[in-house]
């Protein structure tokens, strides 16, 4: 643009006229540089530490929104969507290799809108999307890859890609060629191709007649299914890779079976064995790579900390079993130390990849929480106690991470505990007071070197759901272990939700938080967790005000997200932006928010003696059990509220006849 004839011009119109030209040439010279602009820039003000990582990519990403929408209606281009998190170590991988690779970002930015999503802050699109994948390639995973009409259709999808064809997967590179192709040679067929996959996925997702009574049916099937698949010798439910499954455990140890809990008790005495635990500072990894529990993937999530901790309290109060009451106690203080704001909300998560050795800067998987043998002995000149943490932990002179399925852990060893104390003491021929005096010397001295290294990024946003889970397990634990410091933290952090993530005045609860900034309205998940977390509160404190904003999260949940015709809630509102209005009810890493809506409405029935709570927690179950009539195994936290369930179906009846 040339300045100067503009200026002329300036000169001879009125001078009210001056600002709005000026105005317009501001707006000309913005537009401008923002064309001149490439790369992630658009992420740059984002909340997510997921989608900051991707601000400086050469692939011009757009957030989610209509900005992008617009631009791929008006261009005619179609959507790649990538959904990720920010402790997702194959995420990092797909970013390294493809979204750093100016070849391959060109041809997104030419051929297609490439929109970045945070699934931890949209699980809406999250799960819409997902099902697609499930749907089409038979499982999903992040990173997952999406090809999308201009309207967000879906009409192709995976998950990681490698830059070239390996390993019998297709290139990403080629693949972007060849779509872009197929899209200008049979736009019309792509766009029919996608039109079925959303019929299709309305289809599956439409409600089936809810059950017209509640019986014990549900529980003996799902024992039956878990009893089939479990893991005799190493504990845990079919194949590697081994998720913790906490839902389920709560389930089995809420069992009268004793089978039931014994595979409970014997899943969570292998996991605490195991390298799934970090046997220096507590918490729990991510999931387990092998049979064993013993090479996990090592991102450490609020989520699995908090209800992992639930597990062992369960544990705990059905034998009395110490040391599940001490798994309990690390990992929370895993957690006030590693997780939290000063002000008492939880971050997300610590990632699995940190700096590995050297000045390079290279990101690796396990590199703070992983020992080489020479790091060992840098650790502990002393060649006794050396010895006994080769015996205790399982070390190897070339690693013993057998299970690493890319060699990333390649001469690295993970801490699992191959000796218990007895074994030790028979090993070493010392009495047991001596064998817990050099574990606590060697765990020390371990817990000092490893200190010493760059540390695991921490996601610092706060989630609304995943604190309620926490506050959850605070409660619970000051409770049952008569720790008051729990309580306190559980009363800080719910205060610190309330604060920042609620807006009282107009009843509006909100996702997730970084650094004042607040997500999107919360979900269906986000308004039962948080009450659930503040219900716990209230009966271990007997505050009233805690009950009193569990009801008015309640009251809002229902207005916004239930379902009047089928019983049960959605994920999102009515007004939702999506092709498709989910009703989630499978617990999986996390547990579904229709499952913990059942409890918490019976909480409120029982608390506030309203019989429409009760009625509600009733429907919602009869519809999730006509619709997982199949597999009723999938929904362990709805059938932990089974007998109560039933219990007031009971009660019902009895105050109709009388």
């Amino acid at each position: 643009m040339r300045v100067i004839p503009v200026t002329w011009r300036l000169m001879a119109v009125p001078r009210n006229a001056v600002a709005i030209l000026c105005l317009c040439i501001s707006f000309t010279n913005a537009g401008l540089a923002e064309q001149l602009k490439s790369g992630g820039w658009r992420l740059a003000d984002a909340s997510s530490p997921y989608l900051l990582l991707h601000a400086d990519n050469p692939v011009e990403w757009y957030p989610w929104g209509e900005v992008a929408f617009e631009k791929a209606r008006s261009e005619n281009k179609p959507l790649f969507i990538s959904i990720g998190y920010f402790t997702c170590h194959w995420c990092h991988v797909m970013a390294r290799e493809s979204f750093e690779n100016p070849d391959i970002a060109g041809l997104l930015n030419e051929y297609f809108v490439p929109i970045k999503i945070d699934r931890e802050q949209r699980p809406d699109l999250d799960a819409a999307y997902m099902q697609y994948v499930t749907l089409t390639r038979g499982q999903g995973g992040w990173p997952m890859s999406v090809w999308a009409t201009p309207e967000g259709a879906p009409f192709l999808g995976g998950t990681y890609f490698p830059p070239e064809a390996s390993r019998g997967q297709p290139g990403f590179k080629s693949m972007l060629s060849q779509l872009a192709l197929m899209w200008r040679a049979d736009e019309e067929g792509v766009r029919k191709t996608a039109a079925h996959a959303v019929q299709t996925l309305r289809k599956l997702s439409d409600p089936v007649e809810a059950l017209k009574e509640l019986d014990m049916a549900p529980l003996v099937a799902a024992r039956r299914d878990y009893a089939a698949s479990f893991d005799e010798l190493q504990g845990g439910f079919g194949a590697a890779p081994k998720f913790p499954q906490p839902a389920r455990l709560l389930l089995l140890l809420a069992d009268d079976d004793p089978a039931s809990v014994t595979m409970a008790l014997t899943t969570l005495d292998h996991m605490l064995a195991g390298g799934i635990v970090d046997q220096l500072a507590g918490g729990f990894h991510r999931y387990s790579t092998d049979f064993g529990w013993r090479v996990p993937h090592f991102e450490k999530m609020l989520y699995d900390q908090a209800l992992m901790v639930r597990v062992c309290l369960a544990a705990w109060r059905h034998n009395k079993a110490e040391h599940y009451a001490d798994c309990a106690r690390s990992t929370l203080d895993f957690t006030l130390s590693e997780m939290r704001d000063t002000r008492g909300g939880f971050y997300s998560a610590l990632g699995a990849d940190s700096p590995a050795d050297g000045d390079d800067g290279h990101m690796q998987e396990g590199a703070y929480y992983t020992w080489t043998l020479q790091q060992l002995e840098q650790a502990l000149p002393d060649d006794a106690l050396r010895e006994w943490t080769i015996a205790r932990y399982g070390i190897k002179q070339h690693g013993n991470a057998l299970s690493d399925p890319l060699g990333e852990l390649q001469g690295r060893n993970v801490l699992w505990r191959a000796l218990d104390d007895n074994g030790l003491a028979a090993r070493f021929k010392v009495d047991p007071g001596t064998v817990r005096e050099r574990n606590v010397e060697l765990d020390r001295r371990l817990l000092t070197a490893r200190r010493g290294r760059a540390p695991a990024p921490v996601d610092d946003k706060v989630v609304t759901a995943w604190n309620g889970y926490q506050i959850t397990a605070l409660a619970m634990a000051g409770r049952l272990l008569g720790e008051p410091r729990y309580v306190t933290a559980a009363r800080q952090a719910a205060q610190f939700v309330l604060d920042e993530l609620y807006d009282e005045k107009s009843g509006q609860l909100f996702r997730d938080w970084r650094g004042g900034v607040r997500g999107v309205p919360g979900f269906n998940r986000d308004h039962a967790a948080f009450a659930e977390g503040l219900l716990a509160l209230y009966r271990v404190s007997g505050e009233k005000r805690w009950l009193r904003h569990a009801q008015q999260l309640v009251d809002a949940q229902v207005e916004r997200f239930w379902d009047e015709r089928h019983g049960g809630f959605f994920t999102t509102t009515a007004s939702t932006e999506l092709w498709l209005r989910d009703k989630s009810l499978n617990d999986g890493a996390t547990v579904a928010g229709n499952g913990i809506a059942v409890h918490v409405l019976l909480d409120l029935g029982n608390f506030t003696g309203k019989s429409d709570y009760t009625e509600k927690a009733l429907r919602t179950a009869r519809w999730a059990g006509a619709q997982l009539a199949d597999a009723p195994g999938a929904m362990p936290y709805t059938l932990l509220a089974w007998p109560r369930l039933l219990s007031a179906v009971s009660s019902n009846e009895k105050s109709v006849t009388h």
